[in-house]
């Protein structure tokens, strides 16, 4: 194992400008031997209890980060079949990162899609479906503009007026905004997410609703039909510089860059990883940007992957700059895709921030070969100069030896995937090496390490529920 990660100033990746954390105050703040939660002392005011959720292995900690905040929308189905989704926060928006935020994970992981308008914003999945479950519309995400995007999806946050008298306002604003500003969320729209009225090329007006293909809370399987897709604490859908506003800099960020190439390209045409990019690392840089007054370290050189990264100092939350003779702080961020080619790019155009591959690992059938095993993830992976890779908790958990090889290859290893809903598999992964797990049932999680529990958080929800 390689315990010079987890020691205080050793140097200066992502992971360990939290794990030093972590490590030093567990001492006095420890739950039980096993699983803690440290507060760290916030550097700015924010409305933030900045607890950064951990779990101790025998090397070290290994830092917990949100699935699209407080987790993947799945469907729950009572004894009569009634359907509700849950977490109860639309995935991927500004709400449920700040819940996140307030559960104690050190970093949410989010989809980051680019419109029409090469504007990036936070969405999964590669469409918007709405309209009735036997003959939905399903747009793609790229080919609609964010004013469409925002219309078709409404906008939630309690505010009135129509889904696309909103969106249609933000398309005339600044993008970095689109009716938020820091630590708020947006305003305009409807409640719940409800279906909102959208202008047809008839004239008429076509009522819409979102639909899904629900993966089930209980056996993580797909549905084969479309129902709706309410929250009762929803949002509206963020672009990527409101996510920069909204969230303080004390939140790290995972952004997935989220292609939509078929299973069946090996490699994805370099125009379209220009789309992505040309869009996404502008408003990174800019949202990321340190102030003349606290310059950032050197960059490493792309040619040396096992040098430590830049620190990964504090960095004032938004997109503008702080006030004069204010030192801006610098957030921790990190990229990952499951796009090789996109890996590789992301790696030959920046060095600031540290790029991790994410892998099926063959879970997933897909034409190119590097996608396909872990053998060919970590190949890859090394080759390019990852700074890690991102594994599903379900395939390591059955190859546990694949911790020792990415050791070798110096490479970080973290995981997804709802196992990490399981705080002993949790315990297991963070014994053998795993440096963060990024989780799903986030509230029963970090509910279940403040209670000092050791077993699955979802099952104590249940029972206690």
């Amino acid at each position: 194992m390689r315990a010079r990660r987890f020691r205080v100033h050793q140097g200066s990746s992502f992971w360990q400008s939290v794990s030093p954390i972590l490590r030093t105050a567990a001492g006095c703040t420890k739950v039980n031997p096993a699983f803690t939660t440290v507060l760290a002392g916030s550097l700015i005011e924010t409305p933030f209890p900045f607890k950064y959720a951990g779990i101790m292995g025998k090397n070290g900690p290994m830092l917990l980060g949100g699935h699209r905040g407080m987790g993947e929308n799945l469907v729950t189905r009572s004894p009569g079949g009634k359907a509700d989704v849950y977490p109860a926060f639309r995935e991927n928006t500004i709400h449920s990162f700040q819940q996140a935020a307030k559960c104690g994970v050190g970093f949410v992981e989010f989809d980051v899609q680019v419109t029409r308008d090469n504007v990036p914003i936070v969405w999964h999945d590669d469409d918007v479906v709405t309209g009735s479950a036997d003959h939905p519309s399903r747009p793609q995400v790229k080919d609609l503009t964010v004013a469409e995007l925002k219309a078709l999806c409404g906008h939630g946050g309690g505010g009135s007026g129509s889904g696309a008298e909103a969106a249609a306002d933000a398309s005339a604003s600044d993008p970095c905004t689109l009716g938020l500003t820091a630590g708020r969320t947006p305003s305009g729209g409807d409640d719940k997410g409800e279906a909102v009225a959208i202008n047809v090329a008839d004239g008429t007006q076509e009522s819409r609703g979102l639909l899904r293909l629900f993966r089930d809370r209980a056996t993580r399987q797909k549905g084969t039909s479309y129902e709706q897709w309410k929250c009762d604490q929803d949002d509206a859908i963020p672009t990527l510089e409101a996510v920069f506003e909204a969230l303080p800099p004390e939140v790290g960020f995972d952004i997935e860059i989220k292609m939509t190439t078929g299973d069946d390209v090996v490699h994805t045409p370099s125009d379209e990883v220009e789309r992505m990019l040309g869009a996404i690392l502008p408003v990174v840089n800019r949202c990321s940007s340190s102030s003349s007054s606290s310059p950032a370290a050197p960059a490493a050189p792309a040619s040396s992957p096992s040098s430590p990264l830049p620190t990964a100092h504090l960095t004032d939350s938004g997109c503008g700059a702080g006030d004069a003779g204010t030192p801006q702080r610098r957030r921790r961020i990190m990229f990952s895709s499951f796009d090789p080619d996109v890996c590789v790019e992301l790696r030959r155009r920046q060095t600031e921030h540290p790029v991790y591959y994410l892998s099926g690992c063959g879970l997933y059938t897909h034409a190119d070969a590097r996608r396909t095993s872990i053998p060919a993830a970590l190949s890859f992976a090394t080759e390019a100069g990852m700074r890690g890779i991102v594994v599903p908790a379900s395939v390591l958990l059955k190859n546990m030896d694949m911790v020792e090889s990415a050791n070798r290859n110096h490479l970080e290893l973290m995981t997804y995937g709802l196992e990490n809903n399981d705080l002993d598999c949790l315990k297991t992964q963070a014994d053998a090496g795993v440096v963060a797990a990024i989780v799903d049932e986030v509230e029963g999680v970090t509910a279940a390490l403040n209670a000092g529990k050791g077993n699955n958080a979802l099952a104590d929800e249940k029972a206690s529920g």
